[in-house]
């Protein structure tokens, strides 16, 4: 029983070193989205906007409000593409490990 706990302690070491490690390669990952040439919006994998671009021409009160939706969009579509990328990552991480699929874990 206490080589059973042993291992699963070890096992619960390795996977944490394995997700600081893949969370930190995560803030490296660069997920980049446009809204044609108007908007660029840049995340990395943990979902921190890393930047956000607006091409000056676009820069008019006129287009306000068209640029307040465009980012709006544009953010959500980045945002939704980091997650994306983070959970692949994390999901390879469980495979790698033989970890069961466990809902809301990876």
């Amino acid at each position: 029983m206490f080589e059973q706990m042993g291992n699963l302690m070890d096992m619960v070491k390795k996977l944490q070193q394995n997700v600081n490690q893949v969370q930190e390669e995560l803030k490296d990952e660069r997920i980049v989205m446009t809204s044609g040439d108007v908007i660029t919006v840049t995340l990395n994998g943990q979902q921190d906007v890393v930047a956000i671009e607006i091409n000056p021409k676009y820069l008019t009160a006129e287009n306000a409000v068209l640029l307040q939706d465009l980012l709006v969009a544009t953010l959500n579509n980045a945002v939704t593409k980091s997650r994306e990328v983070n959970q692949a990552a994390l999901g390879k991480l469980s495979s790698d490990l033989n970890i069961p699929k466990i809902p809301g874990l990876f």
